[in-house]
């Protein structure tokens, strides 16, 4: 599953970022994983400004994560 289009919501450049670097690799896993970061961001970026009281808060925050972990790595 590929992404077709991109949110344009800011908050969402961390997650297409590590995104674009799992999906570089070519493993079926890493584009797995990127397929998830995408529609992840896709779907919650507009949730990123909120907290705690929004369902959707703690998939946000560990997809989040799990970019910070990507794009650290990636920096090496």
């Amino acid at each position: 599953m590929t992404v077709e289009r991109r949110t344009t919501w800011p908050q969402a450049a961390e997650l297409q970022q590590a995104a674009d670097t799992k999906r570089a690799t070519g493993t079926p896993e890493d584009a797995a994983l990127a397929d998830w970061l995408e529609a992840t961001a896709n779907a919650l970026a507009w949730l990123a400004p909120f907290r705690e009281h929004e369902p959707g808060y703690p998939l946000w925050q560990t997809a989040t994560a799990y970019a910070q972990l990507i794009n650290r790595s990636d920096a090496r």
